[in-house]
């Protein structure tokens, strides 16, 4: 509590700065302060907002008719009457004015909005400072894919100040706003536009002929999955859905990566994916896909096994050195027995998918051999798995592609 209280005063002296001067400026208490390394695990704040760390509070059910969505608020204290304010995806604030005081807002966490009538928004992310003058028309809010919490208080107050609500921020405008991901095209626009124009314009026009939208997405998630890469799925997520990849196969494709990646690198996907669906009044949970008991997982998890691989597989879960052997029998009846034989995607794309997890992962060149053949079984053939490392180059980079490739030539020489 100690270090929370030194870092509030920290951001006010900051704030007060900044107020004072009546100006509003993106000032990086990161670099001064080590926000993002010493007091929170937000992961750039997106999704994964650490409710440990800033106070989610009580919802706003007081204001809540000059909000669009639920936001809630948790009073710190202080003569300034600080609070922070936690805003769920696209929740944001009615247009209002401040008179005859200034508001300071300073954000913790997540990504949001300030918007000011008659000037360019203004990104809300961790560290950055923004004090609104008094008499200015304006709204604050999320990103449309993101929490986002704000400290806030009121500075420079005169006498007879007071709010002045005005009409909602309406869905046509607020969606004009970036998704919290391509936030990035303001702040980084030439960096940008290079990276899209190659991995959007030349890498899709290099393997359309192999690859549709719908596949190359599940490939992008599985890979985005394999190297960990949590900002970049959650902005291509939306994507994803609205190029036809449905929400039980999300889901398919994060839980069959616990196989693959463990729990401890996958339950950041899976709470992202949650996230974003719950933001498009998708139901969770979803229907079940689940075809097996505990009874007969083994039984049918060998016989996934033996479709991806063929009938050298039958009884490998009974072999292999004593002192290891449970290992192989949590493959067939964990591994295949649990993922493999749900529904929501067939064998086809499951071995695409574990293809990407461990191309996109590195250092399983082995079982990146293994599953190679394992796609040559189901019909991926080697053009196909060529397209989708190529189209997955831009998310894990030239080396582990090249290294993919030397396995599918090596996979290839030795049939």
């Amino acid at each position: 509590m100690r270090i929370i209280t030194t870092i509030v005063a920290l951001l006010l002296a900051v704030a007060n700065i900044n107020a004072q001067e009546n100006m509003k400026e993106n000032v990086d208490l990161q670099n001064r302060l080590a926000l993002g390394h010493q007091q929170t695990s937000l992961h750039d704040a997106r999704l994964n907002v650490d409710f440990s760390v800033w106070p989610k509070g009580e919802l706003n059910s007081a204001y809540a008719k000059y909000f669009i969505g639920n936001s809630y608020l948790a009073p710190l204290g202080g003569e300034n009457g600080l609070v922070n304010v936690t805003f769920e995806p696209r929740c944001r604030n009615n247009w209002h004015i401040h008179h005859k005081s200034v508001q300071v807002l300073i954000c913790v966490a997540g990504s949001g909005w300030y918007v000011e009538e008659g000037k360019e928004p203004v990104v809300l992310r961790p560290g950055v400072v923004v004090a609104i003058p008094a008499e200015a028309k304006h709204w604050h809010g999320a990103a449309k894919d993101s929490w986002m919490q704000h400290l806030t208080y009121m500075t420079k107050v005169e006498e007879g100040a007071s709010n002045e609500w005005l009409e909602p921020v309406s869905d046509e405008e607020y969606d004009k706003l970036p998704a919290s991901g391509a936030m990035l095209s303001q702040t980084d626009a030439e960096y940008m536009q290079r990276f899209e124009a190659f991995a959007f314009g030349e890498v899709v026009e290099q393997v359309k002929t192999q690859l549709d939208d719908h596949t190359r997405y599940i490939c992008y998630l599985a890979t985005l999955l394999g190297c960990q890469g949590i900002d970049a799925y959650r902005d291509l997520l939306p994507e994803a859905l609205d190029k036809g990849v449905t929400p039980v196969e999300v889901k398919e494709i994060v839980y069959q990566a616990t196989a693959y990646l463990g729990m401890g690198r996958v339950r950041p996907f899976l709470s992202a994916t949650n996230e974003v669906l719950a933001a498009r009044g998708i139901a969770l949970p979803l229907p079940s896909q689940q075809t097996t008991t505990m009874e007969n997982r083994r039984e049918a998890g060998t016989e996934a096994q033996v479709a991806c691989f063929g009938e050298g597989m039958r009884d490998f879960w009974k072999s292999g050195p004593e002192d290891s052997r449970h290992i192989n029998h949590w493959l067939a009846d964990n591994c295949f027995g649990d993922y493999y034989t749900r529904t929501g995607l067939d064998l086809k794309m499951r071995e695409l998918i574990t293809f990407c997890f461990l191309a996109a992962q590195g250092g399983c060149e082995p079982q990146l051999k293994g599953h190679i053949a394992g796609n040559y079984h189901v019909g991926n053939d080697k053009d196909l798995l060529i397209a989708v490392i190529s189209s997955n180059l831009p998310f894990i980079g030239y080396p582990r592609t090249l290294n993919v490739l030397n396995c599918i030539r090596e996979v290839e020489a030795a049939k």
